[in-house]
């Protein structure tokens, strides 16, 4: 028992001075802009819901979006997802292995967006 050390720590690796090390300094903290995000995300939500409960519940409108993606409609693919009655209309991509919405606030409300990728074939 006589060989174990008395210190944990080598003071060749972890000198005195970085263990005492105090906390680096942070910018005050605001959460004005966290909370407006916040807000902004909320309505963003409500119609990523409306997207997803048609998607889910209507195999016809799946079916119809998923021909006209695969057939580069996009303005009928635009228009069928508009007609859901969002207020936020998402920038859509698809390929043959699924489809992409990326659902931005209407302009001046920079502060958050939400993407939703779906798959619609195995790869």
């Amino acid at each position: 028992m006589e060989d174990f050390p008395y210190f944990l720590y080598d003071p060749i690796l972890f000198p005195p001075h970085a263990r005492n090390r105090t906390s680096r300094p942070y910018s005050p903290t605001n959460p004005d802009l966290l909370v407006k995000s916040a807000k902004t995300s909320q309505s963003l939500m409500l119609d990523v819901k409306k997207v997803m409960d048609t998607l889910a519940t209507s195999k016809p409108f799946s079916n119809r979006l998923m021909t006209a993606a695969q057939a580069s409609q996009k303005n009928v693919v635009t228009d069928m997802i508009r007609k859901i009655g969002i207020k936020n209309e998402p920038d859509i991509t698809y390929n043959p292995d699924g489809i992409r919405f990326d659902f931005y606030p209407k302009a001046g409300e920079e502060n958050c967006h939400i993407i939703v990728s779906l798959k619609w074939r195995d790869a």
